[in-house]
């Protein structure tokens, strides 16, 4: 437990340490524009995520956690036609369940641009071990999501990715909210997920929450730090009841 506070009281301080540490981004890419789009999911743009989930506490359980995910997007084109592929591979360290790989997530988003932002539509997939303890191995569905241009500094919109298999049936919506602050700075939604599980007929997820975030180059080159505290309402026994995640993200700016 003290290992684990320790480690979100460093992460804390290291996003705070930042404007110090780091310079902003450059070369043709300034850290505003990277801001807007390390925040927007339907923008091309590469970047490597390296997400870390610090469970503080779960709901009727005296215990805490640790998950860390990989989360690579890669955008590209094919059949005349931009496209966002994301895979989500989540390792849990410590807290309730069985440690190890869980289910490994991956979408393929095809991105129309429209005068007043863009929106993404394509195929999204979860596979787990032969030996995991997932209710399916493997689940697919739609994923849909929307984004506009509200002003200069301010975008938002939607995402939803939706999962059925045999004894999996359900929707996440995540809110897409994101303020730039300028210098890099930005205040947003984060990774808000809304679940809604059709077989129990309830929502097993409802997130409130807030990332501040900001664009910095390191050794030359940009990285993105964000911080996220989240706290869920939902009343599910055993569910995760408030985290805070501490994402480093390596951006690829094209061109």
């Amino acid at each position: 437990m003290f290992v684990k506070r320790r480690g979100a009281l460093a992460s804390a301080l290291l996003l705070l340490a930042l404007p110090v540490l780091g310079q902003t981004a450059g070369g043709g890419h300034d850290a505003n524009e990277l801001s807007q789009q390390a925040t927007d999911p339907t923008a091309s743009l590469m970047a490597m995520n390296f997400v870390n989930e610090f469970d503080t506490s779960f709901r009727d359980l005296d215990d805490s956690g640790y998950q860390f995910l990989f989360r690579p997007v890669i955008p590209f084109r094919a059949w005349g036609a931009s496209n966002i592929l994301r895979l989500t591979i989540p390792y849990q360290g410590s807290g309730p369940g069985d440690e190890g790989l869980k289910s490994v997530s991956l979408f393929d988003l095809v991105v129309f641009p429209r005068s007043w932002g863009r929106f993404g539509v394509g195929p999204v997939m979860s596979f787990a071990e032969s030996s995991s303890d997932a209710p399916s191995k493997f689940a697919m569905g739609p994923a849909v999501g929307a984004v506009a241009k509200v002003t200069k500094m301010l975008n938002a919109g939607a995402f939803t990715q939706n999962l059925f298999a045999g004894e999996v049936a359900i929707t996440q919506i995540q809110p897409v909210v994101a303020f730039q602050l300028g210098g890099g700075w930005a205040l947003s939604a984060g990774d808000l997920q809304f679940v809604y599980d059709w077989k129990q007929g309830e929502w097993v997820s409802i997130p409130i929450g807030f990332q501040i975030g900001v664009v910095r180059r390191v050794a030359g080159q940009p990285f993105r730090f964000s911080l996220n505290p989240q706290w869920n309402l939902a009343d599910i026994s055993g569910s995760v009841k408030s985290k805070l995640v501490f994402t480093v993200t390596l951006l690829v700016p094209s061109g």
